[in-house]
């Protein structure tokens, strides 16, 4: 299914008043941003930390930005149902069939409001890629930032990132097409426990030279484990006293 996606509107009334009541329940997170404020003219590249991050990062980290997501959490109530039953919580929440069906069954009611509130770009695993590619550059170039969650999560999500999709790299090599520069690219990680998110410094395409898009994948997983590793070290704890 072909999804056209239209640059989303900064104001949102309706979500807004949905994240102010979803404040309600979740505790607040601090931000920590490494090596300067963060800016819309960049590509982050973060941890998903299981089903709430995306929501998480939506609601504390003040940079308007465009999320890349799986496209059949934008599909029709089937396909969302299908996703969120199937993939979410079975293959990677190792949940019970019937647990997964249930809240699937409900959850898939309201999804696409939630998924579009939270300005996805839908992905896909064939050809279609290189139109999510395309959209993300032409986004940057407007000053809109791009988060992507480059992690493989098919056997569930992890703490310590084991394995990166390089997606990424081909939105910093058609950003470098089209407008002559390299994009700033910054790691982040939102640890639920320590309820922290940190941005790290900015690096960019230039710094990695010739090497194949594998590898800078491989290089930019390290960079979000080293802030997890950080944050577990206590390095961003908040101080008493």
């Amino acid at each position: 299914m072909k999804i056209e996606y239209q640059p989303p509107k900064r104001r949102q009334p309706v979500f807004a008043l949905f994240k102010g009541l979803l404040r309600i329940f979740i505790r607040k997170v601090r931000v920590v941003s490494l090596g300067g404020e963060p800016q819309e003219d960049c590509l982050y590249l973060a941890n998903h930390a299981n089903k709430m991050g995306p929501m998480i990062y939506n609601m504390f980290f003040n940079v308007y930005h465009v999320k890349w997501g799986a496209s059949q959490m934008l599909g029709s109530y089937k396909e969302r149902f299908a996703y969120l039953r199937d993939v979410l919580y079975i293959q990677k929440n190792n949940s019970p069939r019937a647990l997964a069906s249930f809240r699937a069954f409900f959850e898939a009611f309201f999804s696409a409001f939630v998924y579009k509130g939270m300005k996805l770009l839908p992905t896909y695993t064939d050809g279609r890629l290189a139109h999510t590619v395309k959209k993300s550059v032409e986004l940057l170039g407007q000053d809109t930032a791009i988060m992507i969650f480059p992690e493989n999560s098919e056997q569930g999500y992890k703490d310590e990132l084991t394995d990166f999709f390089p997606g990424f790299v081909l939105v910093a090599k058609g950003y470098k097409k089209a407008y002559g520069r390299d994009v700033p690219m910054r790691p982040m990680y939102y640890h639920k426990k320590k309820r922290v998110i940190v941005v790290g410094e900015p690096f960019y395409l230039s710094d990695f030279g010739a090497a194949k898009k594998e590898d800078v994948a491989e290089a930019v997983r390290l960079k979000v484990n080293d802030l997890y590793h950080r944050i577990e070290g206590g390095e961003f704890d908040k101080k008493k006293g």
